[in-house]
């Protein structure tokens, strides 16, 4: 079965295995629901510091703050 923004999967049995939630539009009502089963949907799993160094890059390339270069000179 598939609602939009609801999509089951199963397996080859073709037992429902996963529901896969749309949060941007379900995210509202799902979260409180979320937190008082104690599971946060704001928290990453990734390393804030690695996340930090994500987003700094972001920003240098959007301010042309970068270097092209060439594939054949990688090596040089």
């Amino acid at each position: 079965m598939q609602t939009t923004g609801i999509f089951i999967e199963h397996n080859t049995n073709g037992t429902p295995t996963f529901a896969r939630i749309d949060l941007n539009k379900y995210g509202a009502e799902l979260k409180e629901f979320f937190s008082t089963k104690g599971i946060s949907v704001e928290k990453s799993t990734y390393n804030p510091e690695f996340v930090a160094k994500i987003k700094q890059s972001k920003k240098q390339i959007q301010n042309g703050e970068y270097q092209i270069i060439k594939t054949e000179d990688l090596w040089k």
